[in-house]
């Protein structure tokens, strides 16, 4: 699975108006339908938002290097080489806090002071999983010959932006 980061700003609109989950405090007594001590009823609880989680492990979906065995024609270079080559990437979500940034133009664009961007405009106001460094790939094609690919592969990873 390869994160590609994708405009956000309407996650970030629909997250100024988030759903509500509701959810018991976890009060045996509430739960089980005790009364209070004034005989009054189960007391109300207040309303916790449960936070959404993804069913893969934090340590899966966080942004790192991952590699993949492939043949160096599935790159898509152009080469016809049968050889087969590690190739390394970045993948992964990054932690996002809003800033007063993000914050102002999201108002701006609800308000309307701001166009909307146009259809294929990207906006990205979340941080991307991108390679902070690369490394150069060498590979022999199917005529024989010698091929180096500079900075093809990632060779470290970082949220940027």
């Amino acid at each position: 699975r390869v994160s590609v980061c994708l405009p956000s700003i309407h996650l970030l609109i629909s997250s100024l108006h988030p759903p509500s989950s509701p959810r018991r405090n976890g009060d045996p007594a509430a739960e089980d339908g005790q009364t209070e001590a004034s005989g009054a009823g189960p007391s109300p609880d207040p309303i916790i938002p449960i936070p959404v989680r993804s069913r893969r492990s934090t340590l899966d979906s966080q942004c790192g290097l991952r590699s993949i065995l492939l043949q160096v024609r599935n790159l898509g270079l152009g080469y016809d080489s049968d050889e087969t080559v590690l190739f390394k990437y970045c993948s992964g979500t990054c932690p996002h806090a809003r800033s007063n940034h993000d914050l102002t133009l999201t108002n701006l664009l609800v308000s309307g002071v701001l166009p909307q961007p146009a259809p294929g405009e990207l906006w990205h106001n979340a941080p991307c999983c991108r390679p902070t460094h690369h490394e150069d790939m060498a590979f022999l094609d199917n005529s024989h010959r010698w091929h180096k690919v500079e900075k093809l592969l990632a060779a470290g990873c970082s949220c940027v932006g």
